[in-house]
């Protein structure tokens, strides 16, 4: 990692309090948490850094309030692009305007950002490929490709996005294949939005695609689909990008016009939370990804792996400090505080699947101001999504303009 906090051998021979596996949103924030409360914490990746990830780079209201807890969103925001609106296209083009705050920064700078945040509290960075974790009588063992001495630790975190080759083993985890599939690429274009699309144009169901500004005449485009049976499973995500930059009026303006474009990269995506995941019963408890933390419906997933992130550390802790029942607290937890926004998000998902009901929703949250209000709201957490997604909002689509406005 550029700028230090790399492990040498002496170091990894050291028994940790934590060791942390995977340095995204979610392992940066467990470990940045932890080390600043004194534990000692050794933070590894299979890369180093800087380093890219596939993703849509966009910042939520969720990942802002993770940002300001921890200390980094001035930082953020002065790297990244701000919009104040989000706007979304329904498969017949019905356009819905919601505001908000919203950051994009490209991941090789996020990520790069968290990571020296947890070093500077204390953590060590050591890149390495993990080839075993196991749990022991009084810890966990991890063992690396490229040493033959392994590594101890009390407990550990497993952070290491959709795979979870390295997942203790839960019940029914092995056989859930990844939820979603995305791709995407960087378009430097003199002609763009300045607002963040995502679109569910026919063109490209049952896919759904965006377009992020990143400033300076730069934006990062990309499709991705829901695996839900198999006709989904069977989309050409490729073709559906091709659909996109080429019938879709605000994604063809950009991509016509485009003096460059890097190769498209994809990635899988795990999504509606998995709280039986989370924690083995042993010394390893897991965040972000690994345990479903992506939203339906979106494919936002940046906020969420950094408040289970911060949920594990609290409790781990809890742990170091001697509460026996502190891990197995945490599951309950993230089930409590999230569980009703994914399934929210997941009925999203499913009406999305259907264009008329889609059509439907968007006309009527066009015209109704409540459920405008209450679409936003939904960006911001303060608002369930069933709210929208509910036979009002249906209603609202059917009925004249003025009995709803």
């Amino acid at each position: 990692m550029t700028g230090g906090g790399h492990a040498d051998a002496s170091v990894l021979r050291r028994r940790w309090d934590v060791v942390v596996i995977g340095a995204g949103p979610a392992g940066s924030t467990a470990a940045r948490i932890l080390a600043a409360r004194g534990h000692a914490v050794l933070l590894v990746d299979r890369s180093d850094f800087p380093r890219d990830k596939v993703c849509g780079d966009g910042l939520i209201p969720d990942a802002l309030r993770c940002l300001r807890r921890a200390g980094l969103y001035e930082t953020v925001a002065r790297q990244g692009f701000h919009t104040d609106t989000l706007s979304i296209f329904s498969p017949s083009g019905v356009r819905v305007d919601l505001p908000g705050e919203f950051v994009t920064l490209p991941r090789m700078q996020l990520d790069t950002l968290l990571l020296r945040a947890a070093v500077a509290c204390g953590a060590v960075f050591h890149a390495g490929r993990v080839t075993a974790l196991s749990s022991q009588r009084h810890g966990v063992q991890l063992r690396f490709r490229d040493s033959a001495t392994p590594v101890q630790a009390r407990y550990a975190v497993l952070a290491t996005g959709a795979d979870a080759s390295l997942h203790p083993g839960t019940a029914g985890m092995a056989e859930r294949r990844a939820d979603a599939v995305a791709l995407r690429c960087y378009v430097d274009s003199p002609v763009g939005p300045e607002e963040l699309i995502i679109s569910f144009d026919r063109s490209i169901l049952p896919g759904y695609a965006w377009i992020f500004p990143l400033g300076r005449n730069r934006y990062n485009i990309g499709c991705g689909v829901f695996h839900r049976g198999e006709r989904h499973r069977r989309v050409n995500l490729r073709r559906t990008f091709a659909a996109f930059t080429q019938r879709f009026e605000p994604a063809r303006e950009v991509w016509s016009a485009r003096q460059a474009s890097t190769s498209l990269l994809g990635a899988t995506l795990r999504c509606g939370l998995e709280p039986r995941w989370a924690y083995d019963g042993g010394n390893v408890v897991a965040a972000g990804e690994v345990i479903a933390t992506t939203f339906p419906f979106t494919g936002e997933g940046i906020g969420k792996a950094m408040e289970s992130a911060e949920a594990a550390a609290e409790h781990l802790a809890a742990a170091l400090a001697g509460d026996a029942d502190a891990l197995a607290a945490y599951p309950r937890i993230l089930h409590e505080a999230f569980r009703p926004r994914y399934t929210g998000y997941q009925l999203a998902e499913h009406w999305i699947a259907s264009p008329w009901v889609s059509d439907l929703v968007a006309r009527g949250v066009r015209r109704s101001e409540r459920l405008r209000r209450a679409a936003a709201g939904v960006i911001s957490e303060s608002v369930d999504p069933r709210t929208v997604f509910s036979v009002r909002a249906l209603a609202a689509g059917l009925l004249p303009w003025p009995r709803w406005r």
